[in-house]
């Protein structure tokens, strides 16, 4: 998977606000946003800026950065407390810039170091026990990992190699996406419908449809959430998915799926595959119901459609660039 590199050796090009830095101790000490805002008005502003001059989406590794390079001084060094590996494990991954809703399983994988599978339930409750023994939050976690030496400036907010939809960080891409709009895309692509985002990012529906309402307009003004996904893959907003070939890249189904991306109303994309195609509708319908069916939401088709080389930069939304012409009749025995 792309992972474009995040060298912590050298500050970035930021300079807090009195604003931003009166946000960020407050945040960085395990206030939560809602009860930060309670305090200090426009939170959102002041940590979507932070968040873009740092190069990371998620509050998480914000304070992470923060920390590591000395934009906030770092707690007093105490003794460490004795930690078991996968408590150790989860710890330290709370630096990771990587959506919240794929932390978890992501610890998970790594596993023990004695090569024993850990589950995600274990991952849970060991961040559940440390976030009760400090009495913060997972974010809150940051400040206290360098305390106790679990987590140091040495180390790198970008996570291991995985198969989750993923943003790139503020800078990378061809919009100027913000770091919410960036997570939005992120969880359109892994196939959750827009309350299912606003329920993972810990935000409401209107503001997650905001979000890709701006990143429509950021994307040359699409108007499907399809289209949009693919745009995003094609920009490297967000992350392009390492390539899995698809095992029978060749037939209808590729063709009905190369035409996914379409940028027309979801109830007239059968039909416009069609009539593009030349396709029976029977054959449309089949091979679209049959996709939605193994990845359950439009986006994820789309999302997926790139892991599988299905889909790539030459694919296209509109139909005036749209050339693939339907597979020939002989090689499916002459029959649509």
């Amino acid at each position: 998977m792309y992972a474009p590199p995040q060298s912590i050796s050298e500050p970035p090009a930021l300079v807090l606000t009195a604003r931003q830095r009166e946000v960020a101790e407050l945040i960085v000490t395990g206030q939560t946003l809602d009860q930060a805002a309670r305090s200090i008005s426009g939170v959102d502003q002041a940590i979507a800026g932070i968040q873009a001059g740092l190069g990371v989406n998620t509050v998480r590794a914000m304070c992470f950065r923060l920390l590591a390079l000395g934009l906030l001084p770092a707690p007093v060094p105490c003794a460490g407390p004795g930690l078991d590996p996968v408590t150790r494990t989860a710890w330290e991954a709370l630096r990771w810039d990587i959506l919240d809703v794929d932390l978890v399983p992501l610890a998970a994988s790594g596993g023990r170091p004695d090569g024993l599978q850990v589950s995600a339930r274990e991952v849970t409750g060991a961040l559940d026990r440390l976030t009760e023994r400090y009495a913060t939050t997972r974010h809150g976690l940051i400040r206290a990992g360098f305390a106790h030496g679990v987590l140091s400036g040495d180390q790198s907010v970008v996570p291991p190699e995985h198969d989750f939809a993923a943003p790139t960080p503020p800078g990378v891409g061809e919009w100027d996406a913000s770091p919410a709009q960036r997570r939005a895309l992120a969880l359109r692509a892994s196939g959750r419908d827009t309350a299912g985002c606003a329920v993972a990012d810990g935000t409401t529906y209107n503001a997650v449809t905001g979000r890709l309402t701006v990143s429509k307009r950021l994307a040359g003004g699409v108007r499907t959430h399809r289209a949009l996904i693919h745009r995003a893959l094609s920009a490297n907003v967000l992350q392009r998915p390492a390539l899995h070939p698809h095992p029978d890249p060749s037939g209808y189904e590729h063709t009905v799926w190369r035409h996914f991306a379409l940028d027309v109303p979801d109830p007239a994309l059968a039909s416009t595959i069609g009539t593009h195609t030349g396709l029976g509708m029977h054959i449309v319908h089949r091979h679209m119901s049959a996709l939605r069916k193994r990845y359950r939401d439009d986006c994820a088709v789309i999302y997926q459609g790139w892991r599988h080389g299905v889909l790539d930069t030459a694919t296209p939304t509109n139909l005036t660039c749209c050339t693939d012409p339907a597979p020939s009749d002989a090689a499916f025995g002459g029959v649509r």
